[in-house]
């Protein structure tokens, strides 16, 4: 039996890799040949911080964490802020990869930001070449950090960008630093967006070819009738 590719996945600030698991759950099952692994921050957090009531019921009794601190921060320089987090992503890609891809949801997709910039500027060999970027509720630059100047990364990437998020402007500046993305639009807020059918299908087609020219592929909902 064939391996499956693996896509190591962030996720959002003040939960767990249990919570983002759940939140793949669809992508799990459409997308059987791809397995999706989740990986905790490594920034413990207090029940002390504002989030979705429902979410909180989900995690109450759960450990909660972060890919960022402002603790780590050294010589006034925004990046250190990430600095540990990063480190111990690059070095679980070189160590259980090759991986296919990675996914960076909310918080987490800064890591996987950042992971794109540093190969992007060739400071950053794993050994192998990923596949694609897959970003959910992402921003480019978060804080205004991680390197100043910009760059385009030749790597395929998914963007799967809710018109109701609030980081929906982010998320488009995103877009711009990718040769080779692919972008799916949605009205489901900041989330996982549930798929349709269509996008499903599309998807597929992507993870089967990444390397295609998807520049001019976009996927709009089709607008309700008035």
């Amino acid at each position: 039996m064939q391996d499956k590719q693996k896509v190591l996945c962030f996720h959002g600030f003040g939960t767990n890799s249990d919570i983002l698991s759940y939140q793949l759950r669809q992508f799990k099952k459409e997308f059987k040949d791809i397995e999706f692994i989740t990986l905790n921050g490594p920034i413990p957090l207090n029940r002390n911080i504002i989030m979705d009531e429902n979410l909180a019921k989900m995690l109450e009794n759960q450990n909660i964490y972060s890919w960022m601190s402002f603790l780590h921060m050294k010589n006034n320089d925004m990046n250190s802020i990430y600095s540990p987090a990063f480190e111990e992503v690059v070095k679980i890609l070189k160590e259980q990869g090759p991986f296919f891809g990675v996914m960076g949801f909310s918080q987490g997709s800064s890591i996987a930001v950042r992971l794109a910039s540093k190969i992007a500027a060739g400071e950053v060999d794993l050994g192998y070449n990923l596949q694609c970027f897959i970003f959910v509720s992402a921003q480019v630059n978060p804080f205004g950090d991680i390197d100043s100047k910009s760059y385009l990364c030749r790597v395929p990437s998914i963007h799967l960008i809710g018109m109701n998020d609030f980081l929906v402007d982010r998320s488009l500046g995103l877009v711009a630093q990718f040769l080779n993305p692919y972008v799916i639009y949605h009205h489901q807020g900041h989330k996982v967006p549930t798929l349709t059918y269509e996008q499903i299908k599309d998807l597929k087609k992507f993870f089967q070819n990444p390397t295609q020219d998807w520049t001019k592929t976009v996927y709009v909902p089709q607008l309700s009738k008035l």
